[in-house]
C-alpha cells in the first residue's frame, strides 16, 4: 500500500513538474529575437481571425498584387530577421523570393504553436516576394502579395 502511494505521488510530481516547465520554462514563440546595429527584426503572426494577423501588430486589408501585405523595407546590406509565429490550428507555410526560396518545410509547413526564425543580408536590391509556400486556409489568397523592399 505504501509503494502504491510512493509511485503515485511521484509519477503525478512528475507530470506537474512537466506541465510546469511547458508553460513557464519552454521557449516562447512571443519572444522576438534581439536586434542588433545593422538589422531590420519583423514579426509575422499566422493566426486564423478572418483572414491573417499580425505582420508587426497590423491586419491584412484587401491584399492585392497592387495592394501588398506585409510589406518589409530594408537597406542593402542589411541583417534580416524575420521571426514567423504559428498561432493558428493548421500549418502554415513561409517563403521570400530570392532569399529563402526553399521556405519552411513544404510539405508540412510550420506547424501550430511553432516558430521559426527567417535570417538573411540583403545583398541584392529591389523588390520580393513574401508568401505562403504550402496549401492553407488563410494564406490562399491573403498571404501571397507580402513584398520585401530592398533599397540603397
Amino acid at each position: 500500500m505504501l509503494a502504491t502511494i510512493v509511485v503515485a505521488v511521484g509519477v503525478t510530481g512528475f507530470f506537474a513538474g512537466a506541465y510546469a516547465f511547458h508553460l513557464f520554462g519552454g521557449p516562447s514563440c512571443w519572444i522576438r529575437p534581439s536586434s542588433a546595429p545593422n538589422t531590420a527584426v519583423f514579426t509575422v503572426v499566422m493566426a486564423n481571425e478572418g483572414q491573417n494577423i499580425g505582420y508587426n501588430g497590423s491586419e491584412a486589408h484587401g491584399v492585392s498584387p497592387t495592394n501588398p501585405w506585409p510589406v518589409m523595407n530594408v537597406t542593402f546590406n542589411e541583417t534580416v530577421i524575420i521571426h514567423v509565429i504559428n498561432n493558428d490550428s493548421q500549418a502554415h507555410g513561409f517563403t521570400v523570393t530570392h532569399y529563402f526560396d526553399q521556405g519552411i518545410n513544404k510539405q508540412a509547413g510550420l506547424a501550430p504553436g511553432k516558430c521559426f526564425d527567417v535570417t538573411f543580408t540583403a545583398n541584392v536590391l529591389g523588390s520580393f516576394t513574401v508568401k505562403c509556400n504550402i496549401f492553407c486556409t488563410i494564406h490562399f489568397p491573403y498571404m501571397q502579395y507580402g513584398q520585401l523592399n530592398v533599397n540603397p
